[in-house]
């Protein structure tokens, strides 16, 4: 791992000496279903908040492990630069834009965007999944609607547990309104504890109970987003404020040192490297790592309060520069990948139908999705098709990638040159940065006319 460092130190994208020269691999023989799927999210995470990327506070053995044994991705992508428009992507293969959720639902009734949220029409990656005999659920952060019409039972998901806004307090699980948010289901009811605890718990119980058939769980946590709470915080909303709750009693005292033992940050990101653990530890333990894919993810970049922005890219969360969107990605599959590194663009809608595609899950017919099959660069090292990528929603916050090229609003960067974006080359290429600007605007417009909302 020493070496991906270094190489992601001075290079940021790691071009593996081996790509293409591993055969496939088969699944994993006496394998009687298609492969089950763990897709892990956290929520706020740049490229700075684990140590197999460029943490320089703490180690994360736990994620590394993942990267270890099975593929860093150097260039994988968050489709937005904030929660809901990826997570929108990220269930339906299909730019947010399509589903009218390119904007974040907002937890404030008041506020005209509270209403919007993913319809039940739209066809998700639950649905696609189930449709091949899959059992699925979703624990943790949903926030693709508030309205119960939204809820994630409505989507594909025969288990929900958790929480449909933008954050939670870790104890209380009251939302920055001061609304209690965790759900049963389709219910408002609590599951005391600590959120990632809670999260992790939930999702070994699934695994365990589904051991017998194909299984796909999207265990969404709510770190390292605000508030920023560890086991041993106080509660910082609901009736209980100011008190510690009884789980984190005995925790140490928390200090605001960048790097010291018992800095806050530190504990609030371990126990999700801890629940990664004893997730890989269940699967192996029953037998099913040879038929598994776990995912590990962000749904945006870091941002300067929670430590996990990188000096290795420009920009944090809510930026269109690298460092909004470009974020930890790691595939773990025994049975299936090589541990390498990998330097092909992917991004989060790919993973719907890359899923699909080991699922032998066909779309409906005339239903288009943006994301694609990126297994070929997943299990046999080959080098994905040239593709355009956007980013954004108009105006000051839009991004084109077109191979090397990035167009920023009206900045243009060669990636392979510059990856933290710090030389504008429009003037120099003026043609070039028209012709990716006039494509932005077409592709952020084809795909908005689809849009249900305003």
């Amino acid at each position: 791992m020493n070496g991906i460092k270094k190489i992601l130190l001075y290079q940021l994208v790691a071009v593996s000496a081996y790509a293409g020269t591993f055969p496939p691999e088969a699944p994993a023989e006496g394998a009687e279903h298609p492969p089950n799927i763990i897709l892990i999210m956290v929520d706020d995470m740049g490229y700075g908040g684990l140590s197999c990327y460029d943490n320089r506070y703490y180690e994360t053995p736990e994620i590394d492990r993942l990267a270890e044994e099975g593929l860093l991705l150097t260039d994988y992508h968050s489709n937005g630069t904030v929660c809901t428009p990826t997570r929108a992507a990220l269930m339906t293969g299909r730019y947010q834009h399509r589903t009218g959720c390119y904007r974040v639902c907002n937890a404030d009734p008041e506020h005209e965007d509270h209403r919007r949220g993913l319809l039940t029409n739209e066809w998700t990656f639950a649905e696609a999944l189930k449709e091949a005999g899959y059992t699925t659920a979703i624990y943790g952060k949903w926030h693709l609607g508030y309205d119960p019409k939204f809820n994630p039972v409505h989507h594909g998901f025969d288990e929900y547990r958790g929480f449909v806004s933008g954050n939670i307090d870790a104890h209380s699980h009251y939302d920055r309104m001061e609304t209690f948010d965790w759900w049963r289901g389709d219910e408002r009811k609590d599951d005391r504890g600590y959120h990632t605890d809670v999260l992790t718990e939930h999702t070994l119980d699934f695994i365990e109970r589904n051991k017998e058939r194909p299984f796909f769980v999207y265990l969404s946590h709510g770190a390292p987003h605000s508030p920023h709470q560890a086991r041993g915080s106080e509660i910082l909303r609901g009736p209980d404020k100011g008190k510690v709750p009884e789980w984190g009693i005995g925790e140490p005292e928390y200090t605001d040192i960048p790097g010291d033992k018992n800095w806050l940050f530190r504990h609030f990101i371990l126990p999700v490297d801890e629940g990664v653990g004893r997730i890989r530890q269940r699967v192996e333990e029953l037998g099913l790592a040879e038929n598994t894919l776990i995912w590990f993810i962000s749904d945006n970049g870091g941002t300067t309060r929670n430590w996990t922005t990188s000096p290795l890219t420009r920009g944090s969360k809510a930026k269109v520069y690298e460092g909004g969107h470009r974020v930890p990605g790691i595939v773990w599959a025994p049975g299936r990948i090589q541990a390498d590194t990998s330097d092909e663009l992917i991004v989060g809608m790919d993973i719907m139908p890359t899923c699909m595609a080991l699922a032998d899950v066909q779309a409906p017919a005339g239903h288009h999705l943006d994301g694609i099959d990126v297994g070929p660069a997943l299990f046999d090292g080959k080098p994905l098709p040239p593709r355009t990528v956007f980013w954004g929603w108009g105006g000051e916050k839009r991004a084109l990638r077109e191979g090397p090229w990035k167009l920023v609003r009206n900045e243009l960067y060669n990636l392979d040159d510059d990856p933290r974006e710090t030389t504008d080359l429009a003037e120099k290429y003026p043609e070039k940065a028209q012709e990716m600007a006039k494509k932005q605007r077409a592709m952020f417009e084809e795909a908005l006319s689809d849009s249900p909302y305003d």
